[in-house]
């Protein structure tokens, strides 16, 4: 009987897991700095991506994209693609950066 609870319990707590990862978002943009000089406007997004990291070049065109509709186009764009907020909160490197130049 214990064997048979346990592995109910393991089932349905991998199925939860699964549901809540299926749930989330492709990315987060979760923190976004940007900075104006007179005639130029810089900025850097900090984003999770929780999906999709082999087609990195979609996110980012969706992001690039989503950013600017709503923002406006700057001069600079600076996108750093983390794994989770909590890499980016102890200081660890983005495992993607790219700058996109509007001239």
């Amino acid at each position: 009987m214990k064997k048979k609870l346990l592995f109910a319990t393991i089932v349905l707590i991998t199925l939860a897991s699964v549901l809540y990862y299926i749930r989330l978002p492709d990315y987060l943009i979760f923190n976004s700095m940007s900075f104006s000089t007179g005639t130029t406007r810089d900025t850097e997004l900090q984003i999770v991506v929780y999906h999709q990291y082999w087609g990195i070049n979609g996110v980012l065109h969706n992001i690039e994209t989503e950013h600017n509709q709503i923002n406006g186009t700057p001069t600079t764009l600076k996108i750093n693609l983390y794994h989770s907020k909590w890499s980016f909160h102890h200081g660890y490197e983005p495992f993607y950066t790219t700058t996109i130049n509007y001239k």
